[in-house]
């Protein structure tokens, strides 16, 4: 008796990425500023990636950075660091996955 499995591969998009790939992705050299004032707005307003984790700290590795959270700062810093932007992430989120598909940005 031959037992034969199906195999379905699914893709799914990165969620998490380092400096370097977040530079290649969003076209900066280097963005060591932008991702310092985003951990700091993320620092301020814990809840507002909810539910997304918006980094990792690795001890002694890369800090791992969430796409989508990054690409809602990136598109709306100012409109958030003033405290104006009306739509919040998890509503913005839909918006998002479809923008930054990976096959966008490998």
């Amino acid at each position: 008796m031959t037992l034969i499995q199906l195999i379905q591969a699914v893709t799914k998009t990165q969620q998490y990425a380092t400096r370097k790939d977040i530079a290649r992705i969003f076209g900066y050299k280097d963005p060591t500023r932008f991702l310092k004032s985003f951990r700091e707005y993320v620092d301020e307003h814990p809840k507002a990636f909810y539910p997304h984790k918006p980094f990792i700290e690795n001890k002694g590795m890369y800090t791992l950075y969430d796409i989508l959270c990054f690409a809602y700062y990136f598109e709306n810093k100012d409109l958030l660091e003033s405290g104006t932007r009306s739509i919040t992430f998890k509503q913005d989120l839909p918006r998002l996955r479809e923008a930054y598909k990976e096959n966008q940005y490998e």
